[in-house]
């Protein structure tokens, strides 16, 4: 049980699981697939650094694990996923990239401001933030049997607690600050940001 809780914990980390969000995103608000296809593989360069760099921190013995599960050592990644934000955001200013993009960065930027801000005090869960937010997102905008993703995220907080990576109340927490974050944004764009994503 214990090695497929490993293998459930590292196919729905954050890596994987945003992995579909660029296509999903320009494709349901473009109607274009190969412009969605383009967008996607751009943003996909700036996805693959953070990986690279906690796949290099790891080698270099400044993360424990792939997980980067020690508090103390969050900072460091948070910096490095801040600084490849921003170069994400200086090049669909430049390239005048998918409106879309641009609220999907500021709701990126946001969670990681609330986990760093949350991190003081308990490891939430990142993994179990990201997917419940990606997922909720999912079956909010397609609908239909979709929502039935949703039940993947009680099956990675179990796998997070089983590899004693976090205590039950952290993945709790984890999936609240993920859920939160994606309903307002959500709500908040239907209601002043609509004209401006479809144009």
């Amino acid at each position: 049980m214990a090695k497929l809780a490993q293998i459930i914990s590292f196919l729905l980390g954050p890596i994987f699981i945003l992995f579909p969000i660029p296509y999903i995103l320009v494709e349901r608000f473009s109607q274009n697939q190969i412009y969605a296809i383009k967008w996607t593989i751009f943003s996909y360069a700036f996805i693959l650094a953070v990986a690279v760099f906690v796949i290099i921190g790891v080698l270099l013995g400044v993360f424990s694990n792939f997980d980067v599960s020690k508090r103390e050592q969050r900072p460091l990644l948070f910096s490095f996923s801040a600084f490849a934000m921003f170069c994400y955001l200086l090049s669909l200013l430049i390239l005048n990239g998918p409106k879309i993009l641009f609220l999907a960065f500021f709701t990126l930027l946001a969670g990681l401001i609330v986990i760093v801000i949350v991190n003081k005090w308990i490891k939430a869960s990142i993994h179990v933030a990201t997917a419940t937010a990606v997922l909720l997102f999912i079956g909010i905008v397609y609908k239909g049997y979709y929502p039935l993703f949703l039940s993947l995220i009680p099956l990675l907080a179990w796998a997070r607690v089983k590899t004693k990576e976090h205590t039950l109340l952290e993945t709790i927490i984890g999936s609240i600050l993920g859920a939160v974050l994606i309903l307002i944004v959500y709500t908040v764009s239907k209601l002043f940001f609509a004209s401006f994503i479809y144009n």
